[in-house]
């Protein structure tokens, strides 16, 4: 036995171990590895703050589309400013234009309520949009009075075109129209300019009910009791600067009671 086991020890001592390379097999398991992905940390912003911008941008668009301007002359006041092309507007009392100045240069238009003399510089059309109709021109002076169913143009130069529902009528220096009855009337004056540019106020067949708006307009009083007038008409005037006067100027001559304070408080007896 013991030579076998001699035997067994001498050819083991001749076998050889085979060799490892380290670096070989570590990349070889590397390869066999599969890849971890790179995740990149991502920064989350609040949906609010998607909504806010949102709405900066949506205002910002509205502001820039509806960029209105507006001029008010209130009660007892009168007001001058010039549009974006130097064209002059003197606003009457109680009345009020609007217009958009980002659109001016393409379209020269603008709304009134209440009464306007324009002095208008020649270019592209100009157009007074009102309730109850609409004013072209050039360039030219002119006065539209439009506000509790009045409608009244005034040509002071060149010439004014007036459409109303379908309606047209052309004026010259000296023309002036009025809607009545749903039809236009011509009429002719002589004044030079309107005279509520020198504190006064003139009529010519217009409804006592609105001669008596006017009075508050200009004054700044209410005059109770003028829902009972009746549809006669006045042609006359009176002057922005006496109140007193002013009503005697009206009311006697309409054959009108009233009562008045001295000071704003007038009232109409019928």
């Amino acid at each position: 036995e013991y030579s076998e086991y001699k035997m067994i020890i001498e050819g083991a001592s001749r076998l050889e171990a085979p060799s490892f390379d380290r670096q070989k097999i570590f990349d070889g398991i590397k390869e066999k590895t599969p890849a971890k992905k790179e995740v990149k940390a991502k920064r989350l912003i609040p949906n609010w703050v998607y909504g806010a911008a949102a709405a900066i941008v949506l205002f910002l668009g509205y502001m820039f589309m509806f960029n209105e301007t507006n001029y008010t002359a209130g009660f007892g006041q009168k007001i001058a400013f010039n549009l974006p092309d130097d064209s002059e507007v003197q606003l009457n009392s109680g009345s009020k234009v609007s217009f958009d100045p980002g659109s001016w240069a393409d379209d020269r238009s603008l709304t009134l309520d209440g009464e306007a003399f324009f002095k208008v510089k020649k270019g592209a059309t100009f157009t007074v949009n009102t309730k109850e109709g609409k004013v072209t021109v050039l360039g030219t002076q002119f006065t539209v009075n439009s506000r509790n169913g009045l409608y009244q143009v005034k040509c002071y130069e060149g010439k004014v075109s007036v459409s109303v529902d379908g309606k047209e009528a052309m004026l010259e220096l000296g023309d002036a129209v009025l809607l009545q009855d749903g039809s236009l009337k011509k009429q002719q004056f002589e004044a030079e300019s309107p005279e509520w540019l020198s504190g006064e106020t003139r009529f010519n067949n217009i409804p006592i009910l609105q001669v008596v708006e006017e009075i508050e307009r200009q004054y700044g009083v209410t005059i109770l009791g003028k829902k009972n007038l009746n549809s006669d008409t006045f042609t006359g005037r009176f002057t922005h600067n006496d109140l007193d006067q002013t009503l005697k100027t009206v009311f006697v001559a309409m054959e009108i009671p009233y009562t008045f304070d001295g000071n704003t408080s007038v009232s109409i007896l019928k």
